[in-house]
């Protein structure tokens, strides 16, 4: 059988196809850019850091412009949102149309700059005539119904953002191009897996709040978790960036592993495992990029 093989190796012109090797699909990220200078919005895919927009639509918007202050004020926010809920009838009153989806305003930015208000959405209408006018809603961002059962395929709760600009300039169409961004968050990593509190909390912004716990709070907390643990490994995937004139929105699937100290320092076993999705708002403070709030949501391992 070995030299059967060798003769059909040497025929001449006998060429033996390799075998196919399928690529990896590239996973695709979409976004919602709303522009409130223009009435405008695209679906966008983020591919390789920048936006490759892929079809545009009019929106109406909040009859009073400007940004969302305050509960009633019937101003469209402006800022990084994602999805909570999607509502479709009969549990939709008519006037949202075919399908509506609730935006998470206020934030975490949003709260702590004061700001109130809810049942933001981003919906269709049962008034087709409404969409004539680029004022006409109480806040939300509205489009026709055909138009958002288009776009409704492209939103995943929770993760598909929406971001809703005063002027949608070329400065936010390339957010992952960014290399200062990138180096903040990954000098934060690094700073977290070598448990050096201070340089870690120095990308803390002073107005910094989560889990209940201010800028000092969160040290604390995260040193007290330091001296437990011999080892940290927080394994960033699909880190994404998102850029707006307020902030920084920073996602990634965080793969967090920590193993305990046993005696003399040495490790004992197995801490805490958890992966999830991160979010980090990250606001300006004298000129520095700070992470002013995050969020974590649990996935399965």
């Amino acid at each position: 059988m070995r030299n059967s093989l060798l003769l059909i190796a040497l025929i001449p012109g006998l060429a033996i196809a390799a075998p196919t090797v399928t690529p990896p699909k590239k996973k695709v990220y979409s976004a919602i850019l709303v522009d409130k200078a223009t009435n405008s919005l695209e679906i966008a895919d983020l591919q390789d850091g920048e936006y490759v927009v892929k079809k545009k639509f009019h929106v109406t918007l909040g009859k009073v412009k400007g940004d969302k202050e305050q509960e009633g004020d019937q101003k469209t926010p402006e800022g990084i949102y994602t999805f909570t809920a999607r509502l479709t009838p009969p549990s939709l009153k008519p006037k949202f149309g075919v399908m509506a989806f609730y935006m998470n305003f206020p934030n975490d930015f949003d709260r702590i700059a004061g700001r109130t208000g809810f049942d933001i959405m981003f919906h269709a209408t049962d008034v087709p005539d409404r969409l004539k006018q680029d004022y006409d809603s109480e806040g939300c961002v509205v489009v026709k119904n055909e138009e958002l059962s288009e776009i409704a395929p492209e939103i995943r709760i929770g993760l598909t953002p929406i971001l809703v600009f005063p002027n949608l300039t070329d400065e936010f169409r390339k957010p992952g191009k960014d290399p200062s961004i990138r180096s903040f968050f990954e000098s934060w990593i690094t700073d977290w897996e070598n448990r050096d509190i201070d340089k870690y909390i120095d990308h803390y912004h002073s107005d910094f709040s989560a889990q209940n716990k201010d800028r000092d709070a969160w040290k604390a907390y995260k040193a007290n978790l330091n001296s437990r643990y011999a080892e940290i490994k927080i394994g960033p995937e699909d880190v994404l960036y998102y850029k707006h004139p307020k902030y920084w929105m920073i996602t990634f699937t965080q793969n967090y592993q920590s193993k305990v100290k046993g005696s003399g320092g040495k490790v004992a076993g197995w801490g805490h495992r958890s992966r999830g999705t991160k979010i980090l708002y990250v606001a300006e403070e004298a000129g520095k990029p700070k992470i002013i709030a995050e969020t974590y949501t649990q996935l399965m391992w």
